[in-house]
């Protein structure tokens, strides 16, 4: 039986995961950020959080960015929510929002707000990020609600910072990788879905979406059933999707008690 770091995206690949509510896809992402942490520890890891959902252990000292405080203040509001080890928060409207950061081994990066103001400006930041001239480290981008940064017609909500298409097409030659978790298949721009490398699939709700992934080599006529059930595509060497592997994710009681039962 494989374990979760056998199905973790190598470095600079394109993922997206798929899963209608409560289906499993934001633990995924997770889970498999928590892992990459532990395994390519200088790995620079942003998740990039619109609901928000994630708590961040940590946010950078004011006075000394390369220190941490805790960063518990900010969630006492929140009925429920998991806390991403060794993580820290960032403020993205600073005019340096990674001064102090990426110098941990492992540490994670949580930028987040629930205002649609907000997600423009991240854009900005990540569009940053992406340009930015690292040598030697890789880069990854976890998106959990990547729909909130398309419209209908699958165009951007900034189109000027199209981060996410700028990395799937260019993030292979330049070791940035990214992951987009999204309810549904339709409102995600073609060319990202044709980019894509690796396709995790939960549980969908409506039978379109599926008939809509045969474009991009996804044979199934049906998403899998059952709690935290998913199916694991690989796109080979040579363009083929490979044969799915079946798995079910689980999860420690303590961390499931953190999870919002919404």
């Amino acid at each position: 039986m494989p374990e979760l770091i056998d199905l973790c995206p190598g470095p600079g690949q394109r993922e997206i995961i798929f899963g209608g509510t409560r289906a499993g896809k934001s633990a995924y992402q997770e889970w498999e950020t928590r892992c990459i942490a532990d395994s390519r520890p200088s790995a620079m890891q942003i998740i990039v959080d619109t609901k928000p959902r994630f708590r961040a252990e940590t946010e950078p000292h004011p006075l000394w960015p390369a220190n941490r405080r805790s960063a518990a203040y900010r969630y006492e509001s929140w009925a429920s929510g998991p806390v991403v080890p060794n993580s820290v928060v960032c403020d993205i409207h600073s005019s340096h929002p990674f001064r102090g950061m990426f110098k941990r081994p492992g540490e994670v990066v949580i930028m987040q707000s629930g205002e649609a103001d907000d997600w423009r400006r991240m854009l900005v930041v990540l569009n940053g990020f992406v340009k930015a001239n690292i040598k030697d480290r890789e880069r990854r981008i976890v998106v959990d609600e990547a729909l909130d940064f398309y419209q209908r017609n699958t165009w951007g909500i900034s189109p000027r910072n199209d981060v996410f298409y700028r990395a799937s097409r260019a993030g292979g030659e330049r070791n940035i990788g990214i992951s987009l978790g999204a309810h549904r298949v339709h409102g995600l721009p073609p060319l990202v879905l044709s980019m894509c490398s690796v396709f995790v699939l939960f549980h969908l709700r409506q039978d379109s979406d599926m008939r809509y992934l045969r474009q991009y080599g996804i044979p199934d006529e049906k998403s899998p059933d059952g709690n935290y059930v998913f199916r694991r595509y690989e796109v080979q060497p040579g363009g083929t999707v490979s044969v799915p592997m079946t798995g079910i994710c689980e999860y420690p009681q303590s961390y499931l008690n953190q999870l919002s039962a919404a």
